[in-house]
């Protein structure tokens, strides 16, 4: 992230005293004690498969350079206290005992990761991280991430942590890459009222969530199996790429009344209290595919006037009639397959029916009957062929 590294560099420009440069592999406190009077420190230092059960960096408040500390079996304490700035990576991974890791000074770091973490039941930054490239907390059994201050972040991910209850995220505004947040604990409320701009983002698993602020999507967003009852985008104007909204088995609620333009597909699949899908007031394009199955009764889409690819819209409901939807052949719908049916025992996702303009059970049950009948004539014919070679 350039701002990151501008603001590093014009903080932290310094050359490096004697002793306060090369790479360090440390293998007891000794080798850690022995930069204690390094303010800053340029170069790398792993921390790996060592003994000891406590370790301290002390002194040192700014790094450039990664911090990696991994395989440590006996690890149960690693203190940062000291440190400021991280250029670089501050990784930890497969620490199988630390429970207590301390950052009291954190501010900035280039890249931050906690992954396969089993005892690390807490992650904080007490002073305010503000600065960071990548975000990453994977495999913890930590139940809160406390200080995160960033506004913009490169990328961010935030899964498997199946006690982790509380993030606070409501600073950011602006996420470059891609955000995913997935298989935490099924109570987690995400606070991203304040985002106003992300290129991809993955949102699974989760109690509740705010995208109150949420203007522009670059890429894809999807809302898998959360248990929430109401999903408002009521910002959002513009979605690059697809929607996905599916299997979220409590939503009775879903709206986005500015949205008017999808890049890629709108995705929506066995909302299973959803029974009106009216989301939409505002939608005129959709550059995908439009493919709505589940249990609803009414899709309500009144000003889509362009859709570049096909159309699947099944429902177990037999409440829901297809005049609507038939109304859309008429030059909304660009793709080759179309197929709107109700009644569905099993509504299936994605196109079932390929190069047909038509609906319902009929096509389907004619497609299987025409493709008999072309084996028949191939079969017939090969026959006769056969026939008058003897």
């Amino acid at each position: 992230m350039k701002g990151f590294t501008s603001a590093f560099l014009f903080a932290f420009a310094v050359t490096a005293s004697a002793g306060c440069s090369g790479d360090i592999k440390v293998t007891s406190q000794g080798d850690l004690d022995a930069i204690k009077s390094c303010k800053q420190y340029q170069g790398n230092i792993f921390i790996e498969g060592v003994g000891a059960n406590r370790l301290d960096l002390k002194g040192v408040q700014s790094l450039t350079g990664d911090l990696i500390v991994k395989n440590n079996n006996a690890l149960t304490s690693l203190d940062l206290d000291a440190l400021k700035i991280v250029d670089g990576q501050l990784k930890l991974e497969n620490n199988k005992i630390l429970s207590k890791f301390l950052v009291t000074s954190l501010t900035g770091v280039r890249s931050f990761e906690a992954a396969v973490q089993p005892a690390l039941s807490a992650i904080a930054f007490p002073a305010g991280l503000t600065q960071a490239d990548r975000f990453m907390v994977s495999d913890t059994t930590a139940t809160r991430i406390d200080g995160l201050k960033m506004q913009k972040v490169g990328n961010m991910i935030i899964d498997n942590n199946i006690y982790l209850k509380s993030v606070d995220l409501s600073n950011t505004t602006e996420i470059a890459g891609g955000l995913t947040v997935s298989a935490n604990s099924p109570s987690l409320n995400l606070d991203l009222k304040s985002l106003s701009g992300v290129k991809d983002a993955s949102f699974r698993n989760l109690a509740g969530i705010n995208l109150d602020g949420l203007k522009g999507v670059s890429g894809d967003i999807s809302f898998i199996s959360n248990t929430f009852q109401e999903l408002k985008l009521k910002e959002a104007s513009e979605i690059a790429g697809t929607l996905t909204i599916t299997n979220n088995d409590r939503l009775t609620k879903l709206t986005l009344p500015k949205l008017h333009r999808l890049g890629g597909a709108l995705s929506l699949g066995q909302n299973k209290e959803l029974a009106v899908i009216e989301a939409f007031p505002e939608l005129e394009e959709v550059d995908g595919t439009l493919d709505i199955t589940g249990t609803f009764d009414e899709v309500k889409l009144p000003k889509l006037s362009d859709v570049r690819g096909g159309l699947n819209v099944q429902t177990s409901s037999s409440k829901f009639s297809c005049n609507d939807m038939s109304k859309l052949k008429n030059g909304v719908i660009k793709g080759n397959s179309f197929l709107c049916k109700s009644a569905v025992a099993k509504p299936k996702p994605g196109m079932t029916s390929k190069g047909g303009a038509g609906g319902g059970a009929d096509d389907l049950e004619g497609s299987a009957v025409s493709t008999q009948l072309a084996w028949f004539v191939v079969s017939a014919m090969s026959l006769v062929g056969t026939f008058f070679l003897l």
